[in-house]
């Protein structure tokens, strides 16, 4: 499902939302420099090197925009990519878990990937997302709300 496909079938609320961080523009910008460096030394080479440079770093601009991590009540929902979009939809029946690290750049600038757990066990991994800290832990919470409102409990067990 994309934005400009299959329409939501209901309105659900979003409790938290993030996108990918403004990080991802630093492998163009690396990219331009170190063509530009080489000018002298090698020009063609560095001309087609600032010229990928500046074709990733038009749709590295646009990714940061076009993305969102999206915690509703009863799903993950996980928009990303410039130009092929993908989307994603996690109902939380079917997450056991999610966790996060952040190398130490990611620790200053607030940047890092997130693994969300299947039930099934195959963890699936989103890198350069804003915020993973705060993403993971309003996520863990409603997977926990979902599941004590959705598992019957000792009280329901008929006994």
């Amino acid at each position: 499902m994309t934005e400009t496909g299959n329409p939501p079938r209901e309105a659900e609320s979003v409790l938290y939302r993030t996108t990918i961080h403004w990080v991802a523009l630093l492998g163009p910008v690396m990219l331009f420099v170190i063509g530009g460096v080489s000018v002298r030394s090698r020009l063609v080479a560095a001309l087609v090197m600032m010229g990928l440079a500046v074709i990733w770093g038009i749709f590295s601009i646009h990714n940061p925009r076009a993305s969102e991590f999206a915690v509703h009540a009863s799903k993950l929902t996980i928009r990303i990519g410039v130009p092929l979009r993908h989307f994603y939809e996690f109902p939380y029946s079917q997450l056991a878990g999610a966790e996060f690290s952040q190398p130490a750049l990611g620790v200053i600038l607030n940047f890092g990937k997130i693994m969300l757990i299947q039930s099934t066990g195959e963890v699936i991994v989103f890198r350069m997302v804003a915020k993973p800290n705060e993403l993971v832990e309003r996520l863990r919470r409603e997977i926990i709300r979902f599941r004590q409102e959705n598992e019957p409990g000792p009280a329901d067990s008929g006994t």
